[in-house]
């Protein structure tokens, strides 16, 4: 067996690329080799490289003996000799006529030959098909460099490929593959040979390269954690920064910064959210409160570490004392004011205002106040201080500070409310909350009036965009629709929203809520669910069973997996699904519960109905689901102890009857005739 090693290096991929290059080449050059690779890879990926190799790898492909068929004998051969079609037949392959064979076929004898396959070179296969499978690997965005014609994320400046130890010789945008590769960029350039992973792996970390990103994000944890008990300080936990800071550096090193005191003054999420987003530093708290001082990840580990940290400083510093410029400029009028430009602004060209024109933000920020104030009682909230932080929430939007500062729109809003104007925290809170969540997993507001402002703004977006017919379409969503109707679901769900179903949230923000943005919402919900590992069968199941609130569905869905994923589930599912069939396929037979006659009914069946009688009347699910999987050993021994389909039609009808009952008792829960067999 042999190993396969090929890696490309580039320039400078940004962080989110670097994952998706180790998932496609993976992908591309296990397409490519086939059957020469049977064992998975091992992939590896920095900001400028991403490196696989295949251990055990085919140097040949199998040889396989295979029986192509032709045409019916009959029509290949006539008195004897051969037909153009059996000579074409035979030209084809490259064989005589006279080594033709016959063989069975489905509708007779035809005509066959016997040709060997395989043998093919892995070489060979690289070669000729390296260029094209790393060029297939996917990406959102692409470049050409120079005057080449192929595109990649980042120019490609080497392809090293070898099969053990010996260069592969092929060509990869317009360049010679390689039997080397380079250490740090910076430090240690020098090209050095690859003869097979492992001494590429050890030669790289000796050159400062770690190319494992589990490993580098190990270590730049360590290395936090180190940095800030040496502050005695400590770090708010951020697993997304943590990932896309072990994809900006080969070597971490990390270093401490620090800015001036006073600029903590700032609002915090400003001081926070610019060293993150902006810059990729970490902040340094101590007893929760936000310290001066900050942890950078270096890529430069024999660099002046005061001097690097300083400048790093600078660069934070100059944004502070920008955003201090700006708070101060914004804080001298009111933000009713700011609010005053907001009619200048236009919020969708294709929702369309009085007289045809494009809706303004003024406009879109009045129709948010009356939403939010609509949909107060169903969140337990004042309308007033919901109507309030409406006719505010989009106020800061032409701000100097949310013009720097994208980010922090709400936020600006809320601090100019608070600290200058002396307005209520419930209002100015409801301003900032509206906002989230931002995206999947994100903080859902803590206010009453935030949870209704923030209702309010996703499903206007949702109605108005339906309303003009801007539904997403495949993978395009450019007004973000999908994170909208999550948004909703998450917030619905939240407990502080009354369980009513999607088309009365919609109109009680006096949006027309049709049916097509309604069924939008749904399958957010379905979507969601599955996500969170509930099994799709289980998700049709309470669908199907009705019910239009995202509260009660979501409840059921979840119990119901609850019951899947501890193998519960497995026990109940074949007896509901045979007596939701039963009753489903025999629709017009049996009657109610306290209609059925019980002297018609043997022992078995006279137990099943008291035993569905007793079930107390209960709207809580969990209480539901026990009182089903309670009975399922009953309904058990009912199909065990008597034939439902009996020829007396009266007897028929008690046994299905009993069976409907049974259905009718929970059918709110599921539709469990969509339950899988599994």
């Amino acid at each position: 067996m042999s190993e396969l090693f090929v890696e490309i290096g580039t320039e400078e991929l940004p962080a989110r690329f670097v994952a998706p290059a180790m998932e496609g080449i993976a992908a591309a050059l296990g397409r490519l080799l086939g059957p020469l690779a049977p064992t998975a890879p091992r992939v590896w990926g920095t900001p400028r490289r991403v490196a696989i190799s295949f251990s055990d790898v085919l140097a040949l492909t199998p040889l396989e003996e295979k029986l192509v068929t032709g045409p019916p004998v009959a029509v290949a051969w006539r008195e004897g000799q051969p037909t153009p079609a059996a000579v074409a037949f035979a030209a084809k392959f490259g064989v005589p006529v006279e080594a033709l064979e016959r063989a069975a076929g489905p509708k007779g004898e035809v005509i066959a030959v016997r040709r060997t396959e395989g043998g093919e070179r892995l070489v060979d296969r690289v070669a000729a098909g390296l260029e094209a499978a790393i060029l297939s690997i996917p990406f959102k965005k692409s470049m050409r460099w120079g005057d080449r014609r192929e595109q990649f994320p980042r120019r490609i400046r080497y392809v090293c490929a070898v099969l053990d130890g010996e260069r592969i010789h092929a060509t990869v945008c317009g360049e010679p593959t390689v039997g080397t590769s380079v250490g740090h960029w910076l430090w240690h350039p020098e090209p050095f040979a690859v003869s097979g992973a492992e001494a590429w792996l050890t030669t790289l970390r000796a050159r400062l390269v770690e190319p494992d990103p589990a490993a580098r994000r190990a270590r730049i944890e360590a290395q936090l954690a180190e940095a800030a008990a040496a502050e005695g300080a400590e770090l708010c936990p951020d697993p997304a920064l943590l990932d896309e800071v072990s994809n900006l550096v080969e070597w971490p090193t990390p270093l401490v910064g620090e800015f001036e005191a006073s600029l903590l003054a700032l609002p915090e999420r400003l001081l926070v959210e610019s060293m993150k987003v902006n810059q990729r530093y970490f902040p340094l708290y101590r007893a929760g409160r936000l310290l001066n001082r900050f942890v950078i990840i270096s890529n430069n580990p024999h660099g002046n570490a005061a001097l690097i940290a300083a400048g790093n400083a600078r660069v934070l510093a100059a944004r502070f004392h920008d955003a201090r410029f700006f708070f101060s400029e914004d804080a001298k009028r009111p933000l009713a004011e700011h609010g005053a430009r907001l009619a200048g602004m236009v919020w969708l060209r294709e929702v369309k205002g009085p007289g045809g024109r494009p809706l303004t933000m003024a406009a879109r920020q009045e129709a948010l106040a009356l939403a939010a104030e609509g949909l107060a009682p169903l969140c337990s909230a004042d309308p007033a201080i919901a109507l309030r932080a409406g006719r505010l929430c989009k106020s800061d939007l032409p701000t100097l500070m949310v013009g720097e500062f994208p980010e922090l729109q709400g936020h600006v809003g809320r601090k100019l409310l608070e600290e200058i104007e002396g307005e209520s925290a419930a209002v100015a809170l409801a301003v900032e909350e509206h906002y989230h969540p931002r995206f999947s997993g994100d903080e859902l507001p803590t206010s009453a009036a935030g949870v209704a402002l923030a209702l309010a703004e996703r499903l206007t977006l949702l109605d108005a965009a339906f309303a003009a017919g801007l539904q997403p379409k495949g993978g395009a969503d450019h007004l973000g629709l999908r994170r909208a109707a999550n948004g909703v679901v998450a917030l619905a769900g939240s407990g502080g929203v009354q369980a009513v179903p999607v088309a009365a949230l919609f109109a009680a923000a006096g949006c027309t809520g049709g049916e097509e943005v309604c069924e939008f919402v749904a399958a957010r919900l379905r979507a969601s669910l599955t996500e969170e590992g509930v099994p799709t069968d289980v998700v049709e199941a309470v669908f199907s069973a009705g019910g239009t609130s995202v509260v009660d569905r979501a409840a059921r869905a979840r119990a119901f997996g609850a019951l899947s994923a501890d193998g519960r589930l497995g026990a109940i599912r074949a007896t509901f699904r045979r007596v939701a069939g039963l009753v489903k396929q025999n629709p017009g037979e049996g009657g109610p519960l306290h209609e059925l006659d019980a002297t018609a009914l043997e022992a078995p069946g006279r137990a099943l109905r008291d035993a569905v009688a007793a079930i107390p009347e209960t709207s809580h699910v969990d209480g539901q689901l026990a009182a089903l999987v309670a009975l399922r050993p009953q309904v058990d021994a009912y199909f065990d102890g008597v034939m439902v389909m009996a020829d007396d039609a009266g007897l028929r009808a008690s046994r299905l009857g009993l069976l409907r009952a049974i259905v009718a008792r929970f059918s709110t829960l599921a539709d469990c005739s969509k339950l899988s067999t599994g």
